[in-house]
């Protein structure tokens, strides 16, 4: 996969961020608009109008997962080679856990010096949501921000039992982390192309595991499917197909359980007991493909903002809640106006995530350095014990 690809598939993880900041900015100041918040009727809401894929943050954490089972497996499913693999997987924790401590860290600054304003603000605005901290603290009977509880969730309770009480998008980073573990996993047995119908048994069982335990987790066993069947180079579909699948695919991917409107063949076909996640990993999937094969869209993804969109989309995703909450809320109560808040919340999301991006640059270029060392040695002292046998 090329240098062209990766910028376009980073560019729509960027596009995925925004539209989970565009769903916690309903959620936050037009809760009646988001349709889950009171009793509106659904099809009144935005939940019925085909733009909200653009702010549905459900389809967009699926559409996250799905990349994530593809490109963390897709150059050693096309090559063969497991280097990729074994280096990802001694990364992936470190990786993850670099920002998301910083995260849950200016989280608890924030915390510490009383510039949360969330609660005032969510009286006005009428959003349970926003009153409980962005979700985080429903259900939480009490909460005491500290130094070492923001170090221990940042650091390691995120991952393994999806701790997020000091920033609520957390709550999909044990999922990341599981998700991309099991890829790997299941990529080091894809790998050495085994028969065609091996490769379907091992997809399917995976798919089939991970829908009846958790449907969270099946977007990831999609991208891992696509990363296995998807050919090297994509076949080509007329433009106007392609327009045609990315639509269907958008429509997907905006789906809500009863959605009316343009979503109302969705709801009279999609059964109610099936995990709405399934069409979410579909609907991820087909764009994922027509970003690989449709050169018009892969161009226009693949210039230099959609570079700098994939470059800052984690830690936008990661910072943007807290600022929500605390500048974005400060706005609102100096002003009342709700699109002030939410520009004045991009915008500081935006450059804190610049600051974080390069922090992560950093970091990345190091954990690369100290992983190439590290199997560099034990491939050494391979050799060396080989060498030393009789």
């Amino acid at each position: 996969m090329g240098k062209e690809r990766d910028v376009s598939l980073d560019a729509m993880r960027g596009l995925a961020a925004l539209a989970v900041f565009g769903w916690h900015s309903m959620l936050a100041f037009y809760p009646a608009s988001s349709g889950y918040l009171d009793a509106t009727p659904i099809a009144e809401t935005a939940r019925s109008r085909f733009w909200f894929v653009a702010v549905h943050g459900a389809g967009a954490v699926a559409f996250f997962f799905v990349l994530s089972g593809f490109v963390l497996t897709r150059q050693a499913l096309t090559s063969g080679d497991t280097d990729p693999l074994l280096r990802g997987l001694i990364k992936r924790w470190p990786r993850l856990a670099g920002p998301t401590l910083a995260a849950t860290l200016g989280s608890w600054l924030l915390f510490a010096l009383g510039a949360y304003f969330y609660a005032p603000a969510a009286l006005l605005t009428g959003s349970s949501w926003f009153a409980h901290f962005g979700g985080a603290l429903t259900g939480v009977a009490s909460f005491q921000p500290s130094f070492v509880s923001a170090v221990l969730q940042g650091a390691a309770l995120t991952f393994l039992r999806g701790d997020s009480t000091y920033d609520s998008s957390l709550w999909t980073m044990s999922f990341e982390f599981y998700g991309s573990l099991m890829v790997y996993g299941l990529a080091f047995l894809l790998a050495p192309r085994p028969a065609r119908w091996v490769r379907l048994i091992v997809v399917g069982a995976a798919g089939v595991v991970c829908g009846a335990a958790n449907p969270a987790l099946f977007p990831f066993v999609v991208g891992l499917g696509l990363a296995t069947f998807l050919p090297v180079e994509a076949p080509r579909l007329p433009a106007v197909v392609s327009a045609i699948v990315v639509a269907l695919a958008l429509l997907a991917c905006g789906y809500t359980q009863g959605a009316l409107g343009v979503y109302a063949p969705l709801t009279a076909i999609w059964p109610v007991s099936a995990p709405i996640p399934f069409l979410h990993a579909t609907g991820a999937a087909a764009l994922i493909m027509m970003a690989e094969s449709w050169p018009g869209m892969r161009a226009l993804l693949s210039r230099p903002w959609g570079r700098i969109c994939g470059e800052l989309s984690f830690p936008f995703y990661l910072v943007h809640l807290p600022i929500l909450c605390s500048a974005g809320a400060y706005v609102f109560l100096a002003t009342g106006s709700a699109p002030a808040a939410i520009a004045a919340t991009l915008v500081v999301s935006l450059a804190v995530a610049w600051l974080l991006a390069l922090a992560s640059r950093w970091w990345l270029a190091r954990l690369n350095v100290a992983v190439v060392a590290l199997l560099a040695s034990r491939r050494q002292a391979g050799l060396g014990s080989i060498a030393s046998s009789p």
